[in-house]
């Protein structure tokens, strides 16, 4: 039986570059998967050794390790011992969903506003030390925000953040981009990626007037942690909007990155 087709080795000058656009592993990772969606790399196919890759890219072996690893995650890649790592086809069990309304709402920037309801430093009780892997007692940011799209409020957050004086995440988190890149994993300089996990909810009174909608109507409650670039938590939360504001979509397969 014979192996299936190595890919060619790319006859590109690119390079990966410092800084900006995050860790040089995540950026590899990102050219691999856009040469898998273009249909240069078809499943089935085994890519060039690690070696040939760093030096096509520029980046040391272990790099290439880290991105295929994060592929492997994705389930676009597939390691076989003895063998090498080949394009895996769609797995058509894996669906990510788009949270349509929310997210144009967010991404337009020019017509959003965030109000700070409240914010400070606090010790970190027993359940945020747990979810944030501190110890209890250590000091964190806590703040309460209301967003609102072209004066309608849709969204209320919670937020609760390690505190590093020296980390840029706390400046960030102030941006509307920081609350859209949760979701899409997106334009995003210090956190990697982020879980979110979907409750159904009731309003209290109180949250439909900051909201500007009846009490007792249905509500998403959407639950989140992102992780920096060492894979560790470095903030925990909730979102809540009014189910109104929320419709479902998902791709399946693999998708130009847009």
């Amino acid at each position: 039986m014979r192996n299936p087709p190595t890919i060619l080795e790319p006859n590109v000058n690119i390079k990966i570059k410092s800084a900006v656009k995050g860790p040089a592993y995540i950026q590899l990772a990102t050219l691999i998967k856009d040469k898998i969606s273009s249909g240069e790399f078809t499943p089935g196919m085994r890519i060039p050794a690690e070696v040939a890759i760093s030096k096509t890219y520029g980046v040391a072996v272990m790099t290439v390790r880290q991105a295929i690893h994060v592929l492997a995650e994705q389930g676009l890649l597939r390691r076989v011992h003895g063998s090498g790592t080949f394009v895996c086809g769609p797995d058509w069990t894996r669906a990510n969903f788009n949270m349509e309304g929310l997210l144009d709402r967010l991404e337009d920037q020019d017509n959003v506003e965030i109000q700070i309801l409240s914010a400070g430093m606090s010790e970190a009780s027993e359940k945020a030390a747990e979810s944030l892997e501190i110890e209890p007692g250590a000091m964190i940011l806590s703040m309460i925000r209301l967003v609102s799209h072209k004066g309608r409020p849709f969204l209320l957050n919670k937020a609760r953040l390690k505190y590093d004086p020296k980390s840029p995440i706390v400046e960030a988190e102030m941006e509307a981009s920081s609350l859209s890149s949760l979701f899409t994993g997106q334009k995003n300089s210090f956190a990697k990626k982020s879980v979110l996990r979907l409750e159904p909810y009731v309003l209290t009174e109180s949250e439909a007037s900051l909201l500007q909608t009846q009490a007792n109507l249905p509500a998403f409650k959407i639950r989140y942690t992102f992780y920096g670039y060492a894979d560790e938590p470095v903030g925990t939360g909730w979102f809540m909007t009014p189910m109104e504001f929320i419709s479902f979509t998902t791709k399946i397969g693999v998708w130009d990155e847009e």
